[in-house]
C-alpha cells in the first residue's frame, strides 16, 4: 500500500521523527502538533479503520499509547492532561486512512492556541510543518524516558 503516507513512513521512504517502534507498531512526532510532544501511534499493519486490524493489534496500540503517556509525563508534558484520540473513518475526520492514535499532552491555558490547530485539523488545513530538528529533539527525549520504563512485548498476531 504505497500510496499511504503512514505506510511509507513504516517503510522508510518518508522522514519521521521516530519515538517508538517494533515489529507491529510504529510511534513517531505528528508534524502538525497541536502542542508539544504530539505523538502519532500507527499499527505497521495498513488498516483503514480499528475493526480490520488483525485481533490483539488494536489493544496493543493502545498499550504503546499509555507507555508513550507514561513517558510524556516523566518530561512534564501533559502532567494535567492529555487528549488520547483516535478518528475512525472519514466521517470522523480522519484525515489518513490508516488507523492511528493520536497522544496529545495539554497544558495549562493552551486552549485557545490548540482550537485554531485542531480546526485547521479537522478541515486538513495543517499549516506549516514543525521543524524536523524540533521534532526530533522531543522524539529522542521520549525515547529516553521510554528506555527507562519496563520493556513492552508486540504480540504474535496471526498471518493475515
Amino acid at each position: 500500500m504505497t500510496a499511504c503516507i503512514f505506510c511509507q513512513i513504516c517503510a522508510g521512504t518518508l522522514p519521521a521523527s521516530v519515538v517508538y517502534e517494533d515489529k507491529q507498531v510504529m510511534a513517531f512526532m505528528d508534524i502538525h502538533p497541536l502542542g508539544r510532544g504530539h505523538v502519532i501511534v500507527i499499527p505497521r499493519h495498513h488498516a483503514r479503520q480499528l475493526p480490520e486490524l488483525p485481533p490483539g493489534l488494536a489493544d496493543y496500540l493502545f498499550v504503546v499509547a499509555r507507555h508513550i503517556l507514561k513517558a510524556q509525563r516523566a518530561l512534564g508534558w501533559g502532567l494535567e492532561g492529555s487528549h488520547i484520540l483516535l478518528n475512525d473513518g472519514p466521517q470522523a475526520n480522519q484525515t489518513v486512512a490508516h488507523v492511528h492514535v493520536h497522544i496529545i499532552p495539554r497544558e495549562k491555558r493552551d486552549s485557545l492556541p490548540s482550537l485554531g490547530r485542531l480546526l485547521m485539523h479537522v478541515t486538513g488545513l495543517y499549516g506549516p510543518v514543525v521543524k524536523r530538528q524540533r521534532l526530533d529533539q522531543q522524539a529522542q527525549a521520549l525515547a529516553a524516558q521510554l528506555a527507562r520504563l519496563p520493556l513492552l512485548t508486540a504480540p504474535e498476531l496471526p498471518a493475515a
